[in-house]
């Protein structure tokens, strides 16, 4: 069924109109079907090592420590690797090293626990009045949504302007003590990094470094612990199955090799090395049509390992639920006029996937 078309014959950005009646209304299901569909048409049977200067590297950590001419430097840096790749190493950022191994000796912990305890706090939990939350278990065919179930296990948690982190699923403190004081601590300092990052996003997009400010005042995120156990499939299941992701920019953390992404400049898929201290970086797909595909969404997928258990631990990260992306007025012109028409994070295709 055709979606009716978009109703506003115009808006306008940086004093200038822009005719928009040939966009449609964005339907996240139908959005959620076309991304399935076509991550089925992948062929990701060959993938081979990245080699040096495929994942960019962002070094922000001049601009960090005072330096501000530093800030056009790493916003070329990331512009670069956002037009070109969608994916990037940034170096320079201020998460502790101490931290980044509390967060994964707390996520081991978590996912040691005997499978009955993780239950208690099952994402589909009918007590729970907050929905998306908690233990995704082995074998899920959400989150991607796919036909065979993912090869991981997870613990997940949101924040909005309307959700607070005890709104989250936690387990009693006895089940696991420390583990939600580790988690928030977490959870705060990746936010303050994702913060900062967004400056340096908006002067990549030739921006003032502001300009994001209030889009991401009360920004929505969601954190995922995620458990890829040692397991060979027969089936032919993924650690996570390929596709791409339905935020603003992804902040992961790896714990070792696994992750796959595919690069157009090489046309492959390029298996992505585990750079110490580094937080691997990548556009999604709002950011992609926000910057009205200046900005590359980039396709990726992760394998367990045979022998070892991986983990990571990934936060998507987006504007406010309800804030209006309206194409960014350094992404559109009469020439090159607006694809996508102004939704939220709550309207976009995150809503098909019960984000």
């Amino acid at each position: 069924m055709r979606v009716p078309t978009y109703r506003p014959t115009s808006f306008s950005s940086a004093d200038t109109t822009y005719d928009v009646m040939s966009m449609e209304i964005f339907d996240p299901a139908a959005k959620e079907a076309e991304l399935v569909a076509e991550a089925n048409t992948w062929d990701t049977t060959s993938p081979v090592p990245a080699e040096p200067g495929d994942i960019p590297i962002v070094d922000i950590g001049a601009w960090r420590r005072g330096d501000a001419d530093a800030l056009p430097v790493a916003a070329a840096q990331l512009r670069d690797a956002c037009e070109k790749v969608g994916f990037f190493q940034l170096t320079g950022h201020e998460l502790a090293p101490g931290l980044v191994d509390e967060i994964f000796a707390a996520a081991r912990r978590f996912h040691d626990l005997p499978l009955a305890t993780k239950q208690q706090i099952n994402i589909d939990n009918p007590a729970h009045p907050l929905t998306g939350v908690g233990y995704l278990p082995m074998r899920e065919r959400r989150l991607p949504r796919r036909e065979k179930g993912n090869l991981n296990e997870a613990f997940l948690l949101k924040s909005d302007q309307d959700i607070a982190l005890d709104d989250n699923q936690w387990l009693p403190e006895s089940a696991l003590p420390g583990f939600r004081e580790t988690v928030e601590r977490y959870a705060e300092a990746i936010e303050a990094v994702a913060l900062q990052l967004v400056e340096v996003y908006a002067v990549a997009l030739d921006l003032d470094r502001a300009w994001f400010e209030e889009a991401f005042a009360d920004p929505f995120w969601r954190l995922r612990l995620t458990h890829y156990p040692p397991e060979v499939d027969d089936d032919g299941a993924y650690g996570i199955a390929p596709h791409v992701d339905t935020t603003f920019f992804t902040l992961l953390l790896q714990d070792g090799p696994g992750l796959t992404i595919y690069s157009t400049l090489r046309d492959a898929w390029l298996q992505v090395p585990v750079v110490p201290d580094a937080i691997v970086v990548n556009t999604g797909e709002l950011l992609r049509q926000w910057s009205n595909d200046r900005f590359l969404s980039v396709r990726h997928f992760a394998n367990n390992d045979a022998t070892i258990p991986r983990y990571s631990i990934p936060l998507f990260f987006n504007a406010s639920g309800d804030w209006p992306m309206e194409c960014l007025p350094t992404c559109c012109s009469p020439d090159n006029p607006a694809k996508y028409p102004t939704i939220s994070y709550n309207q976009s295709q995150a809503v098909a996937q019960g984000e």
